[in-house]
C-alpha cells in the first residue's frame, strides 16, 4: 500500500510512504484419489488330457493422485468369483450351459506363491498389500501381474467354456493415505470387475501295439493273434475307432494282405473274439464309444485263415488306426 501527503511550508515538499503487506500463498491440498483397472484372465484353449498345469495372468493397473510425496497403502481384495462362492482353495470356474460342472483354478500374488484372497471374506487367504509413494507432482502409476493357474490332473473335465465372473460382490480395492498393514477405515475404494475364462478342447489320443502272428510253417489252419488299441478322449466325447485297409487298400476287413515282395498272405481283423465282426474304416464296421478322460483299451482280433502257403519270408502290412470325434 502506498500513499503521499503534500504540504506547503514555504518550500514544496512531499512525504510518501509505503506499507508492504505480507503475500499469503494459499494452496489447497488435493485429496487422495486412486483408480483401478483389472484385465480379464484368459487361458485360451487348453488340452485337459495333458495333465499339466495351465498358466495365464491378468494385469492390475493402479493410478493415484494427491499430495506430493504422499505414501499410499493399497488393499486389492479378490473374493471367490461366481464359479463357486464356497470355494477358495481352489477357486472354481463353472461350465457354460451346465453350471454344476466345475474346473479348479486359483489366482495368486505376483510372486505366485500365495493365493490372492481378501481381508473381507471368511477364508484364510489374504491379499497382497501394496505400498506406493506419490511423486513431486502428486501422482503415481503402477502395474502388477495377477498370475492364475488351472491345475493339472482334471482329466474328467468335459469340453466347453468355463468361466468365473468377479463382480461387485467379489472385488473390493481399497486405499488409504500412509503406510499401513491393512486398509481399515480406507480413504476410498472401487469395485473393478473382471472375468476368468478358458475353453477345454475336445481331444482324443490313440496308440496301438503290433499284430504279430509269429512264425508259422503251413497255413492249413487258422492262425490267430491279437493287438491292443488304446484310446483316450475328453470326458463325454463320442468317437469312432477305424482301421484302414492296409497297403492293399482292402475294403473288406477280412481280406487285408501281408506281403513279402510279390508274395502275399490274406488276413483279417475283427472286433470280436469269434472273428465274425470285421473291423474296418466305415460306419458299418468301426467301433463306437464315448470318452471318459482316461485310457480305454480295445482288443483287435486278427486271423490268418487257411490258404495256400507262400514261400518262406517275413510278411508285413501297415495299418492306420484313426479316431474320429
Amino acid at each position: 500500500m502506498k500513499g503521499c501527503w503534500r504540504m506547503r511550508l514555504g518550500l514544496p515538499m512531499a512525504i510518501c510512504w509505503a506499507i508492504a503487506l505480507p503475500v499469503v500463498d494459499i494452496s489447497l491440498a488435493a485429496p487422495l484419489d486412486c483408480s483401478f483397472e483389472m484385465s480379464r484372465i484368459n487361458f485360451g484353449v487348453i488340452n485337459i488330457l495333458s495333465g499339466n498345469d495351465e498358466h495365464s495372468s491378468g494385469t492390475l493397473d493402479i493410478s493415484c493422485t494427491g499430495i506430493p510425496f504422499q505414501k499410499v497403502t493399497i488393499c486389492p481384495n479378490i473374493g471367490t468369483g461366481n464359479g463357486n462362492t464356497n470355494a477358495y482353495d481352489p477357486r472354481q470356474m463353472k461350465k457354460w450351459g451346465n453350471n454344476a460342472l466345475k474346473l479348479n483354478f486359483n489366482i495368486f500374488w505376483p510372486s505366485g506363491n500365495a493365493i490372492w484372497g481378501s481381508l473381507l471374506w471368511g477364508f484364510p487367504p489374504t491379499p497382497p498389500i501394496f505400498h506406493l509413494q506419490l511423486d513431486a507432482m502428486g501422482r503415481v502409476a503402477a502395474q502388477y501381474s495377477v498370475p492364475a493357474t488351472i491345475f493339472g490332473g482334471q482329466y474328467t473335465a468335459r469340453p466347453g467354456v468355463y468361466y468365473s465372473n468377479f463382480g461387485r460382490n467379489h472385488v473390493l480395492f481399497q486405499y488409504k493415505s500412509g503406510q499401513h498393514g491393512d486398509c481399515a477405515t480406507p480413504d476410498g475404494q472401487e469395485k473393478p470387475r473382471f472375468r476368468v475364462r478358458v475353453r477345454v478342447d475336445e481331444v482324443c489320443e490313440v496308440s496301438a501295439t503290433d499284430l504279430d502272428f509269429g512264425a508259422v510253417g503251413n497255413l492249413n489252419a487258422n492262425v490267430d493273434a491279437t493287438a491292443t488299441i488304446t484310446v483316450r478322449c475328453t470326458n463325454g466325447t463320442p468317437y469312432k475307432i477305424r482301421i484302414n485297409g492296409g497297403q492293399a487298400g482292402a475294403s473288406n476287413p477280412a481280406n487285408r494282405k501281408m506281403t513279402d515282395g510279390t508274395h502275399e498272405i490274406t488276413y483279417g481283423i475283427y472286433r470280436d473274439a469269434a472273428r465274425t465282426q470285421g473291423w474296418g474304416g466305415r460306419n458299418s464296421n468301426d467301433v463306437n464309444a464315448t470318452g471318459t478322460g482316461y485310457s480305454q483299451t480295445y482288443t483287435a482280433y486278427g486271423r490268418v485263415p487257411p490258404q495256400p502257403t507262400p514261400p518262406p519270408g517275413t510278411y508285413t502290412d501297415t495299418l492306420v488306426v484313426s479316431v474320429v470325434y
